[in-house]
């Protein structure tokens, strides 16, 4: 793996400070923030300062984010459903609905588990509209945590397991397509992720034109305008890392889509559940990412075969 400079999460948020993040961090633009670093490199699960490379893995928090160490759950092994009856594996014939991943079958051992918030949730902030007010409404309710009151579970985080040697070079080729839709001045999905080589698909479902901006690395890769009955513009994701999606017309609309140069990623269900297959066996990193909430981190061993249970907590 390629050694990364440190980052100072202090220098990101003040960057970041903003309702819509002015700078993505990538590989290539984490340098130029080195001179505003004054909190250094966070920690790992020991307490002691953790390398960029293993805080990231090319991809940096939301707005206002703070890294937060994982709550201590021991990965198990055998049928998830014995441990967690409400989670939702696939299996042969069975009508539950997976977590969304990156493969459509198993291949090898598979990681399921749960992303949890249990801390208090802000109420949503009321923004004015100041343009289209007919299609769009006067105020426009915004939260970026929506948790599941049942069971705690987090929706709209990304979950990805870093791969073994070799195993990032050899890509499998995306068939998913990374839809980003204007409907009712919003993004949908507003949390997603994608592979590089994927094909991102932009459609306007609304009768008043949008502007959609996608940024890499603080570098533009896309902006296009976005009229009212046109044709869904198709763009391939060359790039890996966080993109930022938004509106220059609205500028209450963003989004976020995590592109990654392995297939290892999940995104959290409305419960909080994902589900990642087709790792390698071995000592394997998972991480989790959310926009405001930043990203958790943990190491687990994954057998050569059968089912490893996993919840990353934020607190």
């Amino acid at each position: 793996m390629v050694s990364r400079p440190a980052m100072s999460v202090q220098a990101f948020i003040r960057l970041c400070a903003v309702a819509v993040p002015i700078a993505l961090i990538g590989p290539a633009s984490w340098s130029p923030l080195l001179a505003a670093s004054e909190l250094g490199a966070t920690q790992d699960d020991r307490g002691r300062k953790a390398p960029v490379s293993q805080q990231l893995h090319g991809l940096a928090p939301g707005p206002a984010a703070k890294f937060r160490r994982p709550r201590e759950v021991a990965p198990s092994i055998g049928e998830p459903q014995a441990e967690y009856p409400g989670l939702a594996v696939s299996q042969p014939g069975s009508e539950a609905q997976p977590a969304r991943s990156a493969f459509s079958e198993s291949t090898g051992p598979v990681i399921v588990g749960r992303v949890l918030y249990r801390g208090p949730v802000p109420a949503p902030i009321q923004m004015q509209v100041n343009r289209d007010p007919d299609v769009c409404g006067t105020t426009v309710s915004t939260s970026a945590l929506s948790v599941d009151g049942a069971t705690y579970g987090l929706r709209n985080a990304v979950v990805h397991v870093e791969p073994g040697a070799g195993e990032a070079s050899a890509r499998i080729v995306a068939t998913t397509s990374a839809v980003v839709r204007n409907k009712e001045c919003r993004f949908h999905p507003h949390v997603a992720a994608a592979q590089v080589g994927a094909e991102v698909q932009i459609i306007n479902d609304d009768p008043v034109m949008h502007n959609t901006n996608i940024i890499v690395a603080n570098n533009t890769a896309l902006n296009v305008a976005m009229v009212a009955g046109g044709n869904p513009i198709k763009k391939q994701l060359k790039k890996s890392g966080l993109h930022l999606v938004k509106c220059n017309v609205h500028k209450f609309m963003q989004a976020y889509r995590l592109v990654f140069d392995d297939p290892y990623f999940s995104e959290t269900t409305e419960s909080g559940q994902f589900s990642i297959v087709g790792v390698s066996p071995g000592s394997r990193r998972i991480s989790v990412w959310h926009e405001t909430l930043g990203m958790l981190e943990k190491d687990v061993q994954v057998p050569v075969r059968g089912t490893v249970v996993v919840d990353l907590e934020y607190k």
